[in-house]
């Protein structure tokens, strides 16, 4: 008769996804005897891998979140950093091409809250509604 440490060592190498050959090898046990512990403790088996999957989840989970946060103090720091900064030295070209990108950046947070502002909504070929700047200074409509 084989222990209840024997029998739980096979449910978790076998909820590892270990062949029963292999487990046979690791734990001694004929491969007979374990192919009726398959059959015998399946549901057990179905749990532990079912639970292991869950916590390899949180863990990814996690780990996701903590590389968001770290993102976001980043982000966080450039704003700063932006925001103590004079933009009269940047070139025109690229003020306007942030003021694209603000704007389109702000529709985007517009349509994700679910409004359905009409007047900065891209147009089919990719520009704006809303005036876009000119090479000149102006808006273009």
């Amino acid at each position: 008769m084989h222990t209840a440490d024997t029998q739980d060592k096979f449910m978790d190498l076998r909820a590892q996804g270990w062949s029963l050959g292999h487990i046979a090898t690791e734990i001694h046990v004929s491969k007979r005897t374990l192919v009726e512990w398959n059959r015998e403790f399946a549901a057990d088996v179905q749990s532990i891998r079912t639970a292991e999957l869950e916590l390899l989840k949180e863990k990814i989970i996690a780990s996701r979140e903590e590389e968001l946060d770290r993102l976001a103090r980043l982000r966080k720091d450039v704003s700063d950093e932006l925001a103590n900064r004079t933009l009269k030295f940047v070139p025109i070209e690229k003020l306007f091409r942030l003021s694209v990108e603000l704007r389109e950046e702000m529709e985007h947070v517009r349509l994700n809250d679910g409004s359905e502002d009409q007047s900065c909504r891209p147009e089919t070929n990719g520009s704006l509604r809303a005036g876009a700047p000119a090479t000149n200074g102006t808006i273009r409509h």
